[in-house]
């Protein structure tokens, strides 16, 4: 089996470009902390390279953000019954990316 990593620029990147299309799911849920600490993040992991100080500051308010006080991990379950592609199953496609992507990034 061949393993190809990430560069870390494009996965950094990437969870700006995920943490853009979760934040318009997470208004309708009336997240504004949550959004305030994601929007934060955003800019961090913008203006800094991976594996700085501000980069890693911004990787730990993601995951503070879905296992601290947001609590944006239960967004993260599916639902199941629903035949129709609904909202909440867009949130919890979202959600897992976002958090997929910041766990690669975990120091």
């Amino acid at each position: 089996m061949t393993i190809i990593k990430r560069d870390p620029k494009k996965s950094s990147a990437d969870l700006v470009v995920a943490i853009e299309k979760l934040i318009p799911l997470l208004r309708d849920q009336k997240e504004d902390d949550a959004i305030l600490d994601l929007q934060k993040a955003c800019e961090l992991l913008a203006k800094n390279l991976p594996g700085s100080p501000k980069h890693q500051e911004a990787v730990a308010l993601v995951v503070d953000a879905f296992d601290g006080d947001h609590e944006l991990s239960a967004y993260t379950l599916q639902r199941a019954g629903a035949s129709d592609w609904t909202e909440v199953e867009e949130l919890s496609l979202a959600s897992n990316r976002v958090l997929s992507l910041v766990r690669r990034m975990r120091v």
